[in-house]
């Protein structure tokens, strides 16, 4: 402390870099100190600092972080409550980011972050800050006030006298019974489980929090199922076997609520959010058509074939993909790396590629159309093994394939099968043809060395725009239409991932190497993952870095 104290005194009023001088790890009465990056101008990203402390020294039981699942939900609590304090606590003094301190804001989901992290005994908080300035001089009056009077009010926060510890209990048992329903589903052949008086309404597009008047969940009687847990304890509620599920309704009746809640339940929740007892099998994908997107060396002949001029589908690489190649890509890119469940949205689809109704086939031959519709496939996909959930209102037609019809009629469950089944039997018509062929699930080689270099360099630097765009480098890749990210850091994960696989020169099956990547993730910290000192990481699943990838512009597969 003390040598930290008189490096800022002999540093004050001189030019912005010496601050640099100040990095390196300083003892505090309750904790190390760390300053981990400093910043090279008051304008530019803000500094780096950690706070490294000793839960046995402040109080905290093993038993609060003694097995994976409690540990990330202790992280995550810890992370939330030096949110609000932190983002108090920082105040613009001076030119640039002067004096302004901020941690990774966390949202609904109980996630692994780089923010907060215990490794042994230790937690380690990340978090950044603007060292003052005068224009672009030191202003160390500033720098200490913030680092001896601002940030020990963060190591204050936390011990456990401050802590309302009743409410980290909580928190932790909230993810032990999301984990606990997750392994039950998994035991009982489900693919979803919603518990009876989940809340699935969000306030609106932009604020993912619940809706405080929203119609509590209640599962039809025939699709209901009680699940034991770990503890003893049962939960009740809608089981969705795995098969094939059409959910429909009217217009703004909650079809899109509840497939959003469904493809979000991939993630734990936090106690009030509503969603907390929606559990999906982590291995479900979310798919819908993307036009313009890249596609490269993929086969997709399951979907479209002879095409004119004779291009091959077996190897299919294009700059600028339709709706209908785009929704055949990204189904089969979700396959290849090992998604056993589908979900899909009418509104999202393009509508050629999921039927082809009678009037159209009797203009347009098969031979003639080289798109061989979803509908026409579902049966081989269900054979492999693979689950759909569609959402339909237009698209009827899926009620003749369905294991299970559920209709949402003002936001409540019906389980309308035998309905559907009956009429479906009443207007049966050569709409549906059945495709006998095998369904083929291809295997990519990710060869990494034909991008040698491309991420090598020690300046090469990831940023993000929001969920929309992920930029390493001077490459720009699309992912807007990756729904299940959830937070900005998991794009931020996602970057490195891809520098750090692209910088191995190697070629491997590409789904090997996601699926080795995804056991690290899970048992791994992400800084010792990446050997990285961000604040800013968020865990994403191999699914979404495994789309960014596939959207890289690059020629990166194997011929």
């Amino acid at each position: 402390m003390k040598k930290l104290r008189d490096t800022l005194d002999r540093l004050d009023g001189k030019s912005y870099g010496g601050y640099k001088e100040l990095k390196g790890r300083y003892n505090f009465i309750d904790y190390t100190f760390e300053i981990l990056k400093v910043q090279g101008d008051p304008f530019a990203s803000p500094s780096l600092f950690s706070i490294e402390i000793k839960l046995s020294k402040y109080g905290y039981p093993k038993e609060y972080y003694d097995n994976s699942s409690k540990k990330v939900a202790f992280e995550d609590y810890i992370l939330r409550i030096l949110n609000k304090l932190i983002s108090k606590l920082g105040k613009k003094s001076g030119s640039g980011k002067s004096g302004q301190l901020n941690i990774l804001p966390p949202k609904q989901e109980i996630l692994k972050r780089s923010a907060v992290e215990i490794i042994g005994d230790t937690l380690i908080i990340k978090f950044y800050g603007g060292l003052p300035a005068n224009g672009r001089r030191i202003a160390s009056r500033g720098a200490t006030g913030m680092i001896f009077n601002e940030i020990p009010k963060i190591s204050k926060e936390i011990k456990i006298t401050n802590v309302n510890l009743e409410k980290l209990q909580q928190h932790i048992k909230t993810n032990l019974k999301s984990d606990s329903i997750r392994r039950a589903i998994k035991k009982e052949n489900l693919i979803v489980f919603i518990e009876n008086g989940s809340k699935l309404a969000r306030n609106s597009s932009i604020d993912d929090r619940v809706l405080k008047d929203g119609i509590p969940f209640s599962s039809p009687k025939s699709l209901e199922v009680t699940l034991s847990l770990d503890n003893g304890d049962t939960v009740t509620g809608i089981g969705i076997a795995k098969g094939i599920t059409v959910i429909t309704g009217g217009g703004f009746h909650g079809k899109s609520t509840l497939l959003s809640a469904i493809e979000k339940g991939v993630y734990n929740h936090i106690l009030g959010d509503g969603r907390e007892g929606v559990i999906t099998d982590r291995d479900t994908v979310k798919i819908r058509a993307e036009d313009g997107r890249w596609i490269g060396g993929l086969d997709i002949s399951n979907f479209i074939n002879n095409l004119p001029h004779k291009k091959d589908t077996h190897n299919f690489t294009t700059e600028n993909a339709s709706g209908s190649t785009s929704q055949a890509a990204n189904i089969m890119e979700s396959l290849e790396l090992g998604a056993s469940t589908l979900l899909i949205d009418e509104d999202t689809t393009a509508t050629n590629f999921m039927v082809r109704d009678r009037k159209i086939q009797e203009l347009i031959s098969h031979k003639k159309e080289p798109i061989t519709p979803f509908i026409e496939r579902i049966e081989s996909m269900k054979t492999k093994g693979i689950s759909v959930i569609i959402v339909v209102g237009g698209l009827g037609d899926y009620f003749s394939m369905a294991d299970r019809v559920i209709m949402l009629d003002e936001y409540k469950l019906l389980d309308v099968t035998k309905k559907a089944k009956t009429i479906s039997d009443k207007f049966e018509s050569s709409n549906v043809r059945g495709v006998s062929e095998d369904f083929n699930i291809p295997f990519r080689k990710l060869d990494s060395k034909k991008t040698k270099g491309l991420f090598n360099s020690d300046r090469c630097k990831v940023k993000t725009r929001g969920l929309d765009e992920l930029l390493i480098n001077k490459e720009t890749i699309d992912i807007r239409h990756l729904e299940q990210y959830v937070e900005n850091g998991q794009v931020t994960f996602t970057g490195e991932i891809i520098k750090n696989i692209f910088s191995q020169n190697t070629c491997e099956i590409f789904r090997e190497k996601l699926e080795n990547l995804q056991i690290e993730i899970d048992k791994n910290n992400l800084s010792k993952l990446l050997k990285s000192n961000s604040g800013s990481l968020v865990e994403a699943r191999k699914y979404e870095i495994a789309g960014a990838i596939t959207r890289l512009r690059k020629d990166i597969f194997e011929k």
